[in-house]
Formats: structure tokens, C-alpha cells, sequence
């Protein structure tokens, strides 16, 4: 978190989740395209979890959930203003609201909450079978301007790496479930700080969610005739994390209807231990005549 440095452009993953703090609960952060001159929405939901996390005091409490939701597409060219509410500070728990504002209209919200972490019942379902990373080829990330959040020019100068199985040909329904297995990683070295490493995992779980929902209805291929982008987004976070490590990322997609898609997600790292779940609904219709 800084206070006095002027905010740029950023080369280093790390430096994506750079904030300024303005006031006690108030933050500016930039974001970089998702789509051409529009702000990536995972970063934006990064920053907010960053913006949220530097407001709680109490050092035992981690993140363990985050909904937020997409009203407005960012813009690349100007800071984000990040203002944070205290709504609870409990013995156990604290809760915290965040609207991202930009030019004066409220582009994305969130609730997140911290919480003490305790023992108690632990089972978690079984990772999927995969093949191992460096078996899978990296994903190559383009330009599409189809919405706030997806396609990016990030792959390129490898901020993270995305290898999805099977990702160059059509993936078919089977027995009425769509699936989708992911490896990815951020390669550079993040601190082993809680906040930091989930706001960087919340950042990941925007890439793929609207192409898993897209997927049994000819992917990249019908985007060109959709209206897409997110809607809503909802992470929860189950065991420490270290995104500079490969984890698997298995998606699915329950159900598209009325013009809005659902995907879910589990994130594994490579013990198998089930360290975060994702939902994202997005929109998916066609596209209106103007």
C-alpha cells in the first residue's frame, strides 16, 4: 500500500495491486485493459479486496469470502477511486463494503468478509484428473471488445500463465455437463501475505469464467454475435495460497438461459488441497440493434 508514490502503468504482477491511500478509508489504484481502453474487472475486484484488507486491524483475521458486482466498465486511462465502509468489526469476524468510483459513477461493488480462523470438520471433494502443467501449451490471450473483464494483453509479457486442456479445439457436452480444466500461476514471487496472495488468486478467477460459460455454445466463435461480460462474482477462500505455484483451476457451467450464463470453479494446488471456490454469472445475449 502506498501513500506518496504517483500511480503507473505497471510491468510487475505485484505492482497491479498497488494502491495510494488518500484518506483512512479511501484508495486509488489503476487498472490495465481487459478489453480495448476498458479495465479489467479481476484486477478491479483485486484492488477492492486490497482496498478492503488495508481497513482491518485485527492481524488473525483473513479474507474468506468476497461477492461483488459489475455495474459499469472501467476505464484504462484514469485512477479508480476505492471507497471503503467499516460495516462490522465483530469478535470473530469483520465485514467490509467497497465501491469502486470512477468519474463519479459507482463501477463495481463488493462485500468482503474477515474472519478468525478456527478448528473444526474439514472434507473437501477430490481434484480432478489432469495432465501435468508443462504437458499443457500457454494460452495466448487477444483483444476482443466484448464486455468489462475479459480478453486481455497480458499473457504476452507473462504476468501470469494460463494453460488450459485442450483449449485449441471444441469441447462437447457430456451426460449434460460442460467442463473445462485449467492450469495457472503467476511466475514471480509474491509475498506469503494472505490478503496479498488472495487478491492475486481474485484477480486469476476472472480469465476464463465467461469462456467455460460460452464453451458448449462454440466459444470464442459465437462471442462475435453476444453481448458479454460479468455480472457478478463471488470467491470464497479455504486454505493459504501461493499463486506463484501452478494450481489447477476446474470450471464448469450448470446452466445459460434468459440471456445470462453461470460458471462455477475449484481452485487445487498440486497436493490437491482445495484452497478457493468461485461462482461468476455473466451476461450473454444477443446483441441488440442500435
Amino acid at each position: 500500500m502506498s501513500s506518496a508514490e504517483p500511480l503507473v502503468a505497471s510491468e510487475h504482477f505485484a505492482e497491479r495491486l498497488v494502491l495510494n491511500q488518500i484518506d483512512r478509508d479511501i484508495f486509488t489504484g489503476l487498472c490495465h485493459a481487459g478489453a480495448p481502453l476498458r479495465a479489467y474487472g479481476g484486477q478491479i475486484a483485486a484492488q477492492s479486496l486490497m482496498a478492503a484488507g488495508a481497513t482491518v486491524n485485527e492481524a488473525s483475521r483473513s479474507v474468506h469470502s468476497l461477492h461483488g458486482y459489475f455495474l459499469r466498465p472501467g476505464q484504462t486511462k484514469d485512477s479508480i477511486t476505492y471507497l471503503v465502509d467499516r460495516v462490522r468489526d465483530g469478535r470473530s469476524f469483520s465485514t467490509r463494503y467497497v465501491r469502486a468510483v470512477q468519474h463519479g459513477e459507482t463501477i463495481f461493488m463488493m462485500t468482503a468478509s474477515f474472519a478468525d480462523l478456527d478448528p473444526g470438520p474439514m472434507h473437501q471433494f477430490m481434484m480432478p484428473p489432469a495432465p501435468d502443467p508443462d504437458q499443457v501449451s500457454d494460452v495466448i490471450f487477444e483483444h476482443h471488445q466484448h464486455g468489462h473483464g475479459h480478453g486481455n494483453d497480458l499473457s504476452g509479457d507473462q504476468i501470469f500463465q494460463l494453460r488450459t486442456v485442450g483449449h485449441d479445439r471444441p469441447t462437447a457436452l457430456v451426460d449434460g455437463r460442460y467442463e473445462q480444466v485449467s492450469w495457472v500461476r503467476i511466475p514471480e514471487s509474491l509475498p506469503d501475505n494472505w490478503l496479498i496472495q488472495a487478491s492475486a488468486l481474485t484477480y486469476l478467477s476472472d480469465l476464463t469464467m465467461v469462456s467455460t460459460a460460452l464453451g458448449p455454445h462454440g466459444g470464442k466463435h459465437a462471442a462475435q454475435n453476444l453481448m458479454l461480460a460479468s455480472i457478478d462474482h463471488a470467491v470464497w477462500f479455504h486454505a493459504p495460497i501461493q499463486t506463484q505455484n501452478w494450481l489447477l483451476f476446474a470450471q464448469d457451467t450448470p446452466v445459460a438461459r434468459g440471456g445470462h450464463g453461470l460458471a462455477r470453479g475449484l481452485f487445487f494446488d498440486q497436493s490437491g488441497t482445495l484452497i478457493a471456490s468461485v461462482v461468476q454469472e455473466s451476461l450473454m445475449r444477443n446483441r441488440r440493434s442500435p
